[in-house]
């Protein structure tokens, strides 16, 4: 009997508490139609879910609700709900698509239950459209005042959660380290937001085999106590073909065999987080192998034509021990030499992008090559990136040559405009100047040489960005 009157007599007084002091001031943004608009990579954007409308989903409960939407900027986004008014507040959360009127969303993510800040890594986003956020607060919960208090933003991020595309934060040891080492020497930063509690994760590493038989393993700190991860699998690729996994397993072999010494290989692995925890880094590791010192998502190199530079632009997802780039050329692909030298970001797991120029570029067809530098002196080369660069003016020629009577001066020209012809003797006085329309491509413009007299001459053409020069013999 006493228990059956604390429990009337506590439900009694939160009832009350929850009727005579309420919450304020009401929010503004309670239902789809109100959804406040955030900003991609914008600040944490202050909201309440005081009196707000009903949860939309049947998932999410009973309770208040607040609604933000965003404009995908990428295909990967992620949405961080961090509550602010209390500790032990604890919300839901929905990300929905929507096709047409706010009564048509389809919810894509859902998170729900403590702790009480929410995250939603989203993948698979459709550039250009809106997607919605409904964050709610069960009613009569552990919040306060009968409301959530929280912030939202939302932001682009890349996953590194396939082969093609690896996180490539992993350290390589000889022999197996003590925990204390692999922390020490972790260059993974913290997830932000955090891994959250039943939500599926994929993470990917590359490392180059020194042994045969190479085992993995990965410090988590997490608040989640003994029990850091369930429904752990992993995969191992060759790197960079990927293509099929050629080994597979679980928490229970954590061991990759018959490798090939000297190869390159990506492993993933993909885990849940357990209920009521979340993890904070993850510092993974290879015991028998050595990690690649950066990974380059892209090298490019394309000629300007109005400038006449060639621009060199290339990205990195990840960077180990990175002193600086090299960034070389060649016109035959054997020797090269150097172009310019671009300071690396040493350690990094963040998307880095660099760029820059050469601005006396070869002539036709000419190769490019990146060239990577650790603190130690170590280097790597990545491959060669051709470019083209045509003359603005090119194949000048002029026929019959000696010319007896007129002759014809043949050019190509990139694009259509007016070329400037202009012819002097031996003495380098001007006997002919004339302006002629060119098409784009291959044309022929005849000269009145008939009158000239025997002897060397000079041409000089031109269209106001590029000269060229040649000799003819009348004769």
């Amino acid at each position: 009997m006493k228990k059956l009157y604390l429990f009337i007599l506590s439900s009694f007084l939160m009832t009350t508490f929850a009727f005579a002091g309420g919450c304020a001031p009401n929010t503004t943004t309670g239902t789809c139609n109100n959804a406040t608009s955030l900003t991609v990579g914008g600040a944490c954007v202050s909201q309440t879910t005081c009196n707000g409308a009903a949860p939309n989903a049947a998932g999410s409960g009973s309770g208040e609700c607040s609604w933000s939407s965003f404009v995908a900027t990428s295909s990967n986004m992620v949405v961080n709900i961090p509550v602010t008014n209390s500790p032990d507040c604890f919300i839901t959360s929905s990300v929905y698509s929507r096709t047409g009127a706010c009564s048509g969303l389809t919810q894509i993510s859902f998170s729900s239950g403590t702790p009480m800040d929410d995250a939603h890594y989203l993948n698979n986003l459709v550039i250009g459209q809106t997607y919605y956020v409904e964050v709610c607060e069960p009613q009569f919960g552990p919040c306060g005042g009968d409301e959530a208090v929280y912030c939202i933003d939302v932001k682009n991020y890349i996953p590194c959660n396939n082969c093609s595309v690896p996180c490539g934060v992993a350290q390589g040891f000889p022999a197996p380290p003590a925990a204390e080492t692999v922390v020490a020497s972790c260059t993974a930063t913290d997830f932000s937001p955090l891994l959250q509690p039943g939500h599926t994760y994929t993470f990917c590493n590359t490392f180059s085999a020194v042994a045969t038989s190479v085992s993995f393993n990965v410090i988590i700190t997490s608040n989640c106590g003994s029990g850091n991860v369930s429904a752990f699998t992993w995969s191992l690729y060759n790197y960079p073909s990927c293509g099929a996994a050629i080994q597979t397993g679980d928490l229970s072999n954590l061991t990759f065999t018959s490798l090939t010494v000297g190869n390159d290989y990506n492993f993933c692995y993909t885990f849940t987080v357990p209920a009521g925890c979340t993890h904070t880094k993850h510092c993974p590791y290879y015991v028998g192998a050595t990690v690649l010192p950066i990974k380059l998502l892209n090298f490019n190199a394309n000629y300007e034509q109005e400038s006449g530079n060639v621009v060199l632009d290339w990205a990195t997802i990840s960077e180990i021990n990175n002193d600086f780039f090299t960034v070389e050329k060649s016109v035959d692909g054997v020797t090269f030499e150097v172009v310019s030298i671009v300071k690396g970001a040493g350690n990094s797991n963040e998307l880095r992008t660099y760029d820059t120029l050469d601005r006396k570029p070869y002539i036709g067809t000419s190769y490019y090559r990146l060239k990577q530098t650790d603190f130690d002196g170590q280097f790597e080369y990545f491959n060669l990136v051709a470019v083209k660069v045509e003359k603005e003016i090119s194949d000048v020629t002029i026929y019959p040559n000696p010319v007896s009577g007129n002759g014809t001066l043949s050019l190509n020209v990139l694009e259509k405009g007016i070329t400037t012809v202009v012819i002097y003797d031996i003495s380098g006085r001007q006997v002919y100047s004339q302006q002629h329309n060119t098409n784009k491509g291959a044309n022929a413009i005849s000269l009145e040489t008939n009158l000239f007299s025997n002897g060397m001459y000079f041409i000089h053409i031109s269209n106001g960005t590029a000269n060229e020069n040649l000799k003819f013999i009348k004769e």
